[in-house]
């Protein structure tokens, strides 16, 4: 039941990157956009195993011709300029999922230590693959003056606004609705509730 009220939250999780992926900024060869945040929210509510499957699955589905990505699909959107930041979010989940996961729901500072957690593991890391990737398909960004330029230094800014966002939103829901809650529901409560008595 467990595994498939996880992949159930996948799929939530897969369609509200699509809706929000929607809402987009254009900044050069790389686009201002709400993805990140959505990586972030799903590594700290759904885990790291989830959270990274999520993102496997949303590529794979992009893939094979579903938009889910900005509204675009297939091949060339994975070969193209923003690839390598969509192949970092998988990991960016995972990571930011296992670091999170050693915070305690509720715990004093707990808001600080997720900002941190998402801001360098649920969102920097995405930039070693995109920057890699966008020097090597763009030759105007080739210097890597240039590449960072283009492709991380006008963007830090508001990634830091949106770890500030989805440390809040994991921290209240996870205080009702833990991630061993989401993914077991009612064997979860049955099982809290004998510990408890």
């Amino acid at each position: 039941m467990a595994k498939v009220r996880g992949l159930i939250f996948c799929a939530l999780f897969i369609a509200i990157f699509a809706v929000l992926s929607l809402v987009q900024i254009p900044v050069g060869s790389v686009p201002i956009t709400l993805e990140t945040l959505v990586v972030q929210v799903c590594a700290g509510l759904l885990g790291p195993w989830y959270g990274a499957l999520t993102f496997v699955l949303l590529i794979v589905l992009d893939l094979i011709g579903l938009p889910l990505i900005g509204g675009h699909a297939g091949p060339s959107l994975m070969l193209g300029p923003t690839a390598g930041y969509i192949w970092g979010w998988p990991f960016c989940a995972l990571f930011a999922g296992l670091a999170i996961a050693r915070v305690r729901p509720g715990s004093r500072g707990e808001i600080a230590k997720l900002i941190a957690i998402l801001f360098v593991l649920g969102d920097l890391v995405c930039y070693i693959p995109g920057v890699l990737w966008l020097r090597h398909v763009v030759p105007s960004l080739h210097p890597w003056g240039s590449a960072l330029a283009g492709g991380v230094w006008p963007f830090l800014p508001g990634d830091f606004v949106k770890s500030v966002l989805a440390a809040v939103i994991v921290a209240r829901v996870r205080r009702v609705y833990p991630t061993e809650r989401l993914l077991r529901g009612a064997r979860y409560a049955a099982e809290s509730s004998a510990a408890e008595s």
